[in-house]
């Protein structure tokens, strides 16, 4: 009889990753002017629809004003409470996602097919008939100053939203912070002034089984009057300088340093990504190896670009012993210099781009994963060749171009560098 047990002394037959077929998006144009992005993709009744709504801080009348103008369409309409709303979606089996963001408001409505219509109506109801009730409103304002006081209270946090404040200036959108003071003195009447927001024409999307039922409740149910987008301002940088934070009591320090940086747009960027996920990006990368593994200065330590709608910053951040601040920024600094000078090995750079294959395939390995990787692009202004364009730059890269990379965009101005202690 054929022994069937895996050989477990011997590693798998590895296979060299190909360029992928990505999933594609369909544009379908809608009445009222709208399109809609259509990922058609999975075997089960379920459908994700999407909106997202161009207000954020640039639109914002004060700090905090969209979170709380959105929020609070769940709060009851003229017709429904709040605990009736909540107990029609559970009724449903639906599930509705607000999220406030620097750039946006994503409103994810999560549904089966059969219910889609109905969930969808109650989702416009929501936005147009919205009753603002000041007692849930109070409410939704203690909840929401306790969350800032908690941000607050955490080095961690704290120092991810001060360092943003640092590199775009008080004054720039991505740069204001909303404090507990602020969210606590806001009154209803500002937030029901500036209610003409939730109608602003929003970025459509839907992905799951879709058929032309569900395409064709979208029809029936935005029909609502929207208004095009409110044009961002212009505004100037007026960063800060690098700055050390001592609070009270805390441990350990949070240390953030970074830059603006080049956006998805820039055609260096891929690049730049292998560069930094060498650099901090994954788990087996130069400063995990350093840090955490042969300095034990830290549990974690990580590079990362974050990109905005106008604008992008790398960072690297990590919490660490009090005492061990000026060794762990020493030891950052060296290894930036090692990967400006000198070009990784065959097999760690081979590492590093077979990870970063691998990552980028589990991003398409599910509907729902699918559609946030297609909205991202198409949020941005993008098409699906930026992902090929990826997949072609991992395979033609080679070793020297990380110190090419490193030296072109990490080198002239010192980084700005917050420490939070």
């Amino acid at each position: 009889m054929k022994n069937l047990l895996m050989d477990r002394t011997k590693a798998p037959v590895s296979v060299e990753i190909e360029r992928p077929n990505l999933p594609s998006i369909d544009r379908i144009s809608l009445t009222n002017d709208l399109e809609i992005h259509v990922l058609n993709q999975g075997k089960q009744d379920v459908v994700l629809f999407e909106m997202v709504i161009p207000v954020g801080r640039y639109q914002e009348p004060a700090p905090g004003n969209a979170y709380y103008l959105f929020k609070m369409i769940t709060e009851g309409t003229s017709k429904h409470s709040s605990e009736e709303i909540a107990s029609f979606f559970d009724f449903y089996g639906s599930h509705l996602e607000i999220t406030p963001t620097l750039d946006h408001v994503s409103i994810k409505l999560f549904s089966l097919n059969r219910f889609f219509p109905k969930v969808l109506q109650m989702l416009m109801d929501m936005l147009i008939d919205s009753s603002f009730p000041q007692e849930e409103f109070e409410i939704l304002k203690q909840i929401r100053v306790q969350q800032i006081k908690q941000q607050e209270a955490k080095n961690n946090v704290f120092a991810s939203l001060k360092f943003r404040e640092l590199l775009y200036g008080t004054d720039h959108p991505y740069g204001r912070r909303v404090t507990a003071e602020q969210a606590a003195s806001t009154l209803l009447d500002e937030v029901i002034a500036f209610k003409g927001a939730l109608l602003t024409k929003p970025v459509l999307f839907i992905t799951g089984k879709v058929t032309d039922d569900e395409l064709q409740a979208v029809r029936n149910s935005l029909t609502l009057p929207f208004t095009p987008p409110t044009a961002r301002r212009s505004n100037r940088l007026h960063p800060g300088v690098s700055e050390q934070i001592t609070k009270e009591g805390s441990t350990q320090a949070s240390i953030r340093l970074g830059k603006i940086s080049i956006d998805r747009h820039h055609p260096d960027i891929h690049q730049f990504k292998v560069a930094n996920e060498l650099l901090g990006g994954f788990f087996g990368s130069r400063l995990m190896k350093n840090i955490r593994e042969e300095k034990g200065l830290t549990y974690g330590i990580h590079s990362s670009t974050l990109h905005l709608q106008n604008s992008s910053y790398w960072y690297i951040g990590s919490e660490v012993l009090q005492d061990k601040v000026e060794l762990a920024l020493s030891e950052i600094q060296k290894e930036m210099e090692k990967l400006k000078n000198e070009p990784p090995s065959s097999q760690e750079f081979g590492m590093v781009i077979n990870y970063m294959k691998g990552k980028f395939l589990g991003s398409f390995d599910s509907p729902f994963s699918s559609h946030n990787m297609m909205k991202s692009l198409t949020l941005d202004g993008l098409t699906e060749g930026f992902f090929y364009t990826y997949f072609d730059t991992l395979q033609k890269m080679k070793a020297e171009d990380i110190c090419v990379t490193m030296n072109k965009y990490l080198t002239g101005d010192p980084l700005t560098t917050l420490v939070v202690s």
